[in-house]
């Protein structure tokens, strides 16, 4: 007892101070329990078995390995159905938050749609004005346009015009060109007509005398130019004029055009930021939608797993509860029921589960070793290499795997060494008999 005091004392389990003394108790009666069946099983079937402080020893330090092996198994399933149940009301919380955050997003968007309406309805209004106030100035402008356009053609006649007679007023510049009248020319006329009325011929009579000759002509041609360009000078000033009216009038019609363009972009444009939030809102009352469908659905779906999950929450903690008295049942079948055959095997573990009952140790009444020390996975890998599928060599197969001690087996039938060659033929087992010639060698490596 007092060895398992001292191997229990600051061991952690799950289990009041009062259970833990009660679990040290068992443990040295259960070696006593061993010893005691040891005698009977010799009295009924001569087979001699022994327990040692050895056995002991593998005893108490199997159940510390085993009981926190088991436990962290049931521990690590335990939090995942806590955290699923965590999950599951998570959920329902966030459908209950998204509800309401769907009544108010809805609200929102309510209030958005009627603005939105009134601003178009603001928009329709501009936009109507604006679209007759743009045809109207269109009007005027292509009517500017087309008095901008057909003075344009005539202040190119005109230029070009002036430009043709710009030599002959650049040679009667002198004189005063603008001042001689129609009967001057008409006087002139005869003279000018004549053969010998050149500047050439002037000059062989009189130097002073050609002079004169080469600027009456010069007089009579440029009077016959001026004639065509006055009306054009003066034409060309009333078109300009006309074009500098045509061009204001252009100008303030686009100015008009602007202005009401300006304003149609406007209120389209706040048209446009009330269309964008409205349908901001709509997406976002969509998104918030899907949210809540989504997670109603798995709510719905898992509403089943969420009574299965608290049922196998409680059921867990239930078997942490039971684990030190199964444990205890389990670690003494490793450690002690090796040599005994089945009938004894199940007497012992009928006296450990009557001396855990009166001292109020919980374990579970209907527990299989079998299922909690391997999984039926390995049991099957065990019959395929070769291992009997009744409980006994199960059983056996466990100790073997399980226990602390390196096995002793007593095998007449072969049926042993058949599946443990099978089981460690991948580990390269070294197979020997006391009267090989290697054997101490085999023995060393």
């Amino acid at each position: 007892i007092q060895v398992a005091q001292y191997f229990l004392e600051v061991f952690p389990m799950e289990c009041d101070k009062n259970t833990k003394g009660s679990i040290v108790q068992v443990m040295g009666t259960a070696q006593d329990i061993v010893a005691e069946k040891c005698v009977e099983y010799f009295e009924r079937y001569r087979r001699a078995c022994h327990v040692t402080p050895k056995s002991y020893l593998s005893f108490l330090a199997g159940y510390k390995t085993i009981y926190k092996s088991k436990l962290d198994d049931i521990s690590v399933l335990s939090s995942r159905m806590k955290t699923g149940l965590l999950k599951l009301v998570e959920a329902e919380k966030s459908v209950n938050e998204l509800s309401k955050e769907l009544a108010v997003k809805e609200k929102d968007l309510a209030v958005a749609s009627k603005e939105a309406d009134q601003v178009l309805k603001v928009v329709t209004v501009k936009a109507t004005a604006a679209e007759k106030v743009k045809a109207e100035v269109q009007k005027v402008k292509d009517k500017a346009q087309h008095i901008v356009d057909s003075i344009a053609v005539d202040k190119i006649s005109a230029e070009a015009k002036l430009t043709a007679a710009k030599p002959a007023l650049e040679a009667a510049e002198a004189a005063l060109q603008d001042t001689i009248t129609e009967e001057t020319v008409e006087l002139l006329a005869p003279y000018l007509d004549m053969d010998d009325y050149s500047f050439e011929s002037a000059k062989k009579v009189c130097g002073n005398v050609a002079g004169l000759c080469s600027w009456t002509q010069a007089m009579s041609f440029f009077y016959s130019i001026n004639k065509e360009v006055l009306p054009l000078k003066a034409n060309l000033i009333i078109q300009e004029a006309r074009l500098g009216k045509a061009n204001a009038d252009l100008n303030e019609a686009q100015a008009t055009l602007d202005e009401k363009q300006a304003e149609l972009n406007e209120v389209q444009a706040m048209y446009d930021k009330a269309i964008a939030h409205k349908q901001a809102l709509i997406d976002d009352a969509e998104a918030c939608k899907r949210k809540m469908v989504n997670a109603s659905a798995l709510i719905e779906g898992l509403g089943g797993e969420k009574i299965r999950w608290t049922a196998a929450g409680k059921t867990f903690q239930d078997q942490i509860t039971r684990l030190v008295g199964d444990v205890l049942l389990a670690t003494g079948f490793l450690s002690y029921s090796g040599p005994f055959n089945q009938d004894f095997r199940n007497l012992l573990q009928t006296a450990w589960k009557k001396e855990m009952a009166i001292n109020k140790i919980p374990f579970s009444d209907d527990i299989n070793l079998i299922s909690m020390l391997v999984d039926n996975a390995t049991i099957g890998e065990w019959n395929l290499q070769g291992l009997p599928n009744d409980d006994l060599s199960v059983q056996n197969g466990i100790i073997v795997t399980r226990a602390t001690r390196y096995p002793l087996l007593i095998d007449p039938q072969g049926q042993g060494k058949i599946w443990v060659r099978n089981k460690e033929m991948a580990n390269e087992l070294q197979i020997t008999t006391l009267n090989h010639k290697y054997f101490r060698t085999h023995l060393e490596d």
